[in-house]
């Protein structure tokens, strides 16, 4: 387990993909994380989420352990 104090806040980075997808994964792999059964590619990803209020969790060692990013809804 990572202490809260080694984890780092960060903007996520187009690079980071690999890695949140790992993470995305793993989620859609419980059943219960969302509709999907696997995880989108970057383009469509991309495409369905705001360019700010993208970020990734690293541990010491710049690894991504979890993610967040926003995406629009309509208002209705």
């Amino acid at each position: 387990m990572t202490s809260a104090a080694a984890v780092k806040i960060d903007a996520m980075r187009r690079q980071d993909w690999k890695h949140v997808r790992a993470v995305y994964a793993e989620g859609l792999a419980t059943g219960i994380a969302s509709f999907l059964w696997k995880p989108p590619l970057w383009r469509d990803w991309d495409a369905g989420h705001l360019t700010l209020g993208r970020f990734v969790a690293r541990d010491k060692t710049d690894a991504v352990l979890g993610w967040a990013a926003l995406a629009p809804v309509p208002d209705t």
